[in-house]
Parts: C-alpha cells; structure tokens; sequence
C-alpha cells in the first residue's frame, strides 16, 4: 500500500511523460491551455459543413519552458475522449527523428498515427465500396473480383469485404480508379489503395519532394473527415529552428490543409531561433489562431496544483484529507523555496515519486520527511539547504520551518540557541565567559565577555516592533552601563547600528542553523563535522 491508501504511486517514473502519466492533468495555466485547444477544434468543427476547404485550417503554438509540462499537456489533448470521438492525430517528438530530411519527417508523421485508426479508417473504406457493390455498381463488384462462382456458390459481398480485411483475398485495385473517378481525387484513391493494402507508412518511402507531401497529407485529411468524420491533428512537438524542419513545417501552414488543425510545441528559446532563422516562418507563428504561452507554469501555486492532482487522480477511496493536502502542499513548498533545481513540474515529480517509493517501503501513512530527506540524498547526494551553514537535512528544515509558525515559540527557540551555541563557543576558547542578566536589563538575554575582554549584551528581537524594541534596549544598556556594547540580532530589516550597538540581521535560514545546532547541542549528538560549522555560525552572526 503506498501513502494515503493509495494501490499504486501516482507519480510518473520516466523523465519523460507517456499517454497514460498525460491522463492527469492539474496547473491552472495547464488548464486554460487545454481549454484554448479544445476551443479551436470546437470552433473548425462548427464551421465545416459537407467538405472542407482551404479556410478550415488552425495553427496553433502552445510555448513552453523545457520540464514544465508541454510534452505532458500535448499527450493528455491526444487522449482525451473528445478529441478521440473527433479528431484523428499525429503526434512527432522531432528529437527523436534523425536525419532531418522530408522523408524522416513524413515517416515520423505517419507513424504518429496509431494502430486503431489505420484499422478504423481501412475498414470504413472497405466497407464504403461493399455497399456500392451491393448497390449493384458493375465497377464496384469488379473490385471485390466477383463472378460466375461467386453466383454459384452464394458468396456474397460482405464474406469478400471480411476477407480482404483480414487478408485472405486481395482485391482488384485497378478497378478501383474508374469505380471512384468524379467522387475522389487520384490522390484520395491513392491513399484509399495504400490503406487497404496495409501499406499506408510506406508512403514515406514513396514521395519525391514537399509537393507529393502536402498532397497525401491533404487528401488523408479528406478522408479523414468523409470516413471518419474526424478532424485531422498534427502535433509536432520539440520544434526548432532546424532549416528541413522549417521547411516542413512553412510548406505544411501555406498548404492551408483543409479539416486540420496544426499544433507546434516549443521552448521560447527555439521560437527565438526561429525568429532569427526564418522570419517568414516566424511571421506565420505570430499570426497562429491560438498562441498560448504558458510563461509562469513553473510557479509554486502552479506546480503544487499539478503535484495534488495526481494524488487526488488516484485517491479512489477518498483517503487523501484536507490536512494531508496542507501537510504535502507545506513540504513542497520548502522543497521549491530551497532548491531552485526542483522548480519544474518534471523535477518536482522525480522526487515525489521516488518520496512516495520510500515512505511504502516503511508503512509510512504519508509521505513525510524522511521519504523526502532519504530522496534527496539517494537522487542528489550533496545537495544542501540554501544559504545553511550547518548542512541542515532536509527532514529537519521541513520540521523546524514548521514549529517556527509560532513566532513566540520561535523567538524563544532562537533566544535558547544563542546561549547554546555561546556556551559551546566558550568551550572552544572563542569567547571568555557569562555572566548572568540577573533581570538588570529588560530584553537582554545574554551577557559574555569576547576574548578581548569588551562585556557583550546580546538580544534577540523577533517579528516586534524593532525600532521601539531596539532604543529601549539600547537605551536601558547605556543607562546602567554594565555592558560595553550591544548585540541585537533580529529578523527585521534594520540598519546595521551605532554608538556600541551591532544589528545583525538573521533571515528563517540562520535561525533554522541556530536551532538545528542548539537541538544537536542539548541532545549531545554534535559530530566532527559540526564543529567548525559552529563556529562560522558564531562568527557570521557576529558572536565571535
């Protein structure tokens, strides 16, 4: 059982997304992107009527940081039940179509096209010339070779139609041309007779130049749209400014291919490129019917709606509470603050699975600390909390960011670590020695002498009114004179100080080092390698 009873990890394991990781969709620029698309095939479907023509073509440019999602929002339209009852599409990756000739990009298109739809649209075919033969269409029955014997022996069309499908019979093809003549094009025809051979992909091998191209790919789109009646959708995904493939791509928008839709996907690095590249392609990116930039995809609000999504995707037992929601939303929060490598969907998913890995190999309820802490140390050994001196784990940032909600709970964390972490300092030798406040200072909460013999009155001030707070401490230190100068250390934005008073200002990763070492220190588990670390510690806040 994985975290949250769920019966499998919701997380995609491979860097990259398959149609069945693309099911979950989340992000809400992810989802207005999806509308948009859906709203463009919507809006080409209302306007055809009968047959298409030159005006029933879209393009639209769906932009894209590199691991935000594109590849995974061009794969779930692909899936979608809609767009299946609708559109027939093509998806090429053209990092993975090698070399860039037109013959490897009309063979990557081709192969974009599944299995079921080959096998849906040949039967259609067939089974359209079945019903002219039956009509008795002389030219109709001589495609499907039939004769005296078949008279004889009762077989009718229908047994002939099921044994070309399944391969037992092959027709008579050339009757094709004149049983079809006025009704298709001879390049429909020619497209008819590859399908019903099986040998639709091979076309590619076929073509001589861009022109022959456009020229099947239009009259597949016809057929598409009388067979099936489906819109035609061409996905090219990773696009860039590669001369064949902007050739390809140019050739394929001034076709104006009628019932289509063209959809390119690309970074805005490569719409850069190609804006330098080819300005005439560039022009005809701009003028796209739907252009959707998804900039800002990669904020924390976004990823975290993505990442929740796949939990409640796969919670069939409604096991994943509200608090659970806050619980992860909080820790991927601290992920995506202190590391600025996981603020992408793709990477933010990496470690959320194998998070999720973990925390079932240990019966964990949820997906807690140390599922993350263990992830990141197994994917990213070396990987340390941002700004920390002390080399925080990640277990423990998430649990004292947590506690530090309370800000008199953490004003009084910080106030016992600096005393710690003082006491520890003497032991080293780096400061002289205490003295106690003895209530002789309102707000002072340590007294030491530094190694050059100046008394030192250290107060922490956190999340008050600092000003009022600092010249009353200030002032109280000056009239009873017991100490030579003041230390204020605060999280406050405030000038570094005069007349004998120091202001450090210590940010939320300071005050994590302070606890985390004032944690070690009371539990006696300071290590070797936490011993220098101390002490710069000491030193950056000015201690010593």
């Amino acid at each position: 059982m994985y975290p949250y009873g769920l019966a499998q990890n919701p997380y995609p394991s491979s860097p990259t997304p398959t149609l069945i990781d693309a099911q979950v969709l989340g992000g809400r620029r992810h989802k207005e992107a999806k509308v948009a698309v859906l709203s463009c095939i919507d809006d080409l479907n209302s306007k055809i009527t009968g047959s298409a023509t030159d005006k029933d073509f879209r393009l639209i440019t769906l932009i894209q940081d590199v691991g935000s999602g594109k590849t995974h929002l061009a794969l779930h339209i692909r899936g979608l039940h809609k767009i299946c009852n609708n559109a027939v599409i093509s998806y090429v990756d053209l990092s993975q179509v090698f070399p860039r000739d037109i013959h490897s990009l009309y063979g990557a298109m081709l192969r974009g096209l599944d299995k079921e739809y080959i096998h849906s649209l040949r039967k259609a075919i067939v089974y359209y010339l079945k019903d002219k033969a039956e009509q008795n269409k002389k030219r109709a029955k001589k495609f499907f070779n039939n004769g005296l014997v078949d008279l004889i022996t009762r077989k009718s069309i229908s047994n002939k139609a099921e044994q070309i499908l399944d391969g037992t019979m092959v027709p008579n093809y050339s009757a094709m041309n004149q049983m079809l003549i006025g009704e298709f094009s001879a390049a429909e025809v020619y497209v008819m007779k590859l399908i019903i051979r099986g040998k639709f992909r091979d076309d590619a091998y076929n073509i001589r130049n861009m022109e022959d191209i456009i020229t099947s790919i239009s009259a597949m789109a016809n057929l598409n749209l009388k067979f099936l009646k489906k819109l035609t959708i061409l996905q090219i995904d990773e696009f860039d400014s590669d001369k064949k493939s902007l050739d390809f791509v140019k050739a394929v928008i001034n076709a104006h291919l009628p019932s289509t839709v063209l959809m390119l996907i690309l970074t805005p690095s490569s719409y850069e490129e190609i804006r330098k590249e080819d300005g005439s392609i560039f022009d005809r990116l701009e003028k796209a019917n739907y252009k959707i930039d998804l900039a800002g995809s990669n904020t924390l609000e976004e990823i975290l709606d993505i990442i929740l999504e796949y939990v409640r995707h796969y919670d069939l037992q409604k096991c994943f509470k509200l608090q659970d929601e806050n619980d992860l939303s909080a820790k991927i929060k601290v992920i995506y603050d202190e590391f600025p490598d996981f603020r992408n969907v793709r990477s933010m998913t990496n470690i959320l699975y194998h998070a999720t890995e973990n925390a079932s190999k240990r019966n964990a309820r949820i997906i807690d600390e140390k599922a993350i802490d263990d992830t990141i140390k197994s994917t990213h050994p070396g990987l340390r909390i941002r700004g920390s001196i002390m080399g925080v784990p990640l277990s423990d940032f998430i649990k004292i960011r947590s506690s530090s909600n309370d800000i008199q709970m953490l004003e009084s964390d910080v106030r016992d670590a600096v005393k710690n972490l003082l006491n520890y300092a003497h032991d080293m030798g780096s400061v002289a020695k205490f003295e106690a406040t003895n209530g002789r200072a309102s707000g002072i909460d340590v007294i030491y002498n530094d190694t050059s013999g100046t008394k030192v009155a250290v107060a922490v001030v956190i999340n008050k009114d600092h000003t009022k707070n600092f010249d009353q401490i200030s002032n109280t230190v000056k009239s009873v004179g017991f100490a030579d100068k003041l230390l204020i250390l605060t999280n406050a934005k405030a000038n570094s100080g005069s007349d004998g008073t120091t202001v450090v200002n210590i940010d939320r990763c300071k005050m994590t080092d302070l606890i985390y070492f004032s944690s070690k220190y009371k539990n006696n588990e300071i290590l070797h390698d936490d011993l220098n670390r101390a002490l710069m510690l000491a030193k950056s806040i000015k201690l010593c």
